[in-house]
């Protein structure tokens, strides 16, 4: 870490367990190694899905064979495990060469809501493939190195700022107000600066403050969902 950076205790990343992205676990980690934080990985899965693999005669078609088998908890479970296993080959041919302390365990996305409804101070969450992502499934782009941030004059908005301009000392930067978000997302002038940024810059990175964004997250997550950009909430 570079002095008069932002101190981060750790970097949580959450992984959507339909399609965990190499690029994303990439992305996390040049993260936690910048800031010489722990990472923190949730694989995360459907609750949805969870339940209806718990209904009577529940069962999957193969789109290649057609072929149909019946699914269980249990079979699951053995699917959830077998790719927890990959992910964790990945992460540590990946964070043990730079050194990075890093731990995985599997959750439900209502999980992830929790953790962001009340966020640690010191943490940077960073969001891969939200749920009913529509974009490329390498969405954690490294190609593109433009950074948008959103921040305000309170502590979380400070930490935004720091880091993006960490980042990158040329990122876009939209200050707003800790106003309580309108039901109306047009007479949001926040939201709506957000918005414009993203339809044209189109950047690579977006960080915004992780309580600001909650108080949002009904509107930008569906945003965010067809967005091919890395999204990092701070708290």
């Amino acid at each position: 870490m570079q002095a008069n950076e932002p101190a981060l205790r750790r970097v949580l990343l959450a992984l959507d367990a339909a399609g965990p992205s190499p690029a994303a676990i990439s992305f996390a980690v040049t993260l936690a190694a910048r800031f010489e934080a722990e990472l923190d990985t949730l694989l995360l899965t459907q609750t949805e899905l969870a339940r209806a693999v718990a209904l009577p005669f529940a069962s999957e078609i193969s789109l290649l064979a057609g072929l149909e088998r019946r699914l269980d908890t249990a079979l699951m479970q053995r699917s959830l495990q077998s790719l927890a296993e990959r992910v964790r080959t990945t992460m540590t041919q990946i964070a043990t060469p730079v050194r990075v302390r890093w731990s995985l365990e599997l959750a439900g996305w209502p999980d992830w809501e929790r953790l962001l409804a009340q966020p640690i101070s010191g943490s940077l969450f960073v969001l891969s493939h939200p749920p009913g992502h529509t974009g490329s499934r390498e969405s954690m782009r490294q190609r593109d190195s433009s950074v948008c941030v959103v921040h305000h004059e309170e502590p979380t908005g400070l930490a935004a700022l720091e880091i993006a301009t960490a980042l990158d000392p040329g990122a876009i930067r939209l200050l707003v107000t800790r106003s309580q978000p309108d039901p109306d997302a047009t007479r949001d002038p926040g939201m709506q600066r957000l918005l414009t940024c993203l339809q044209t810059q189109r950047p690579g990175t977006v960080v915004l403050p992780a309580d600001w964004y909650a108080a949002r997250a009904a509107t930008l997550r569906p945003v965010f969902a067809r967005m091919d950009c890395n999204l990092l909430l701070v708290a």
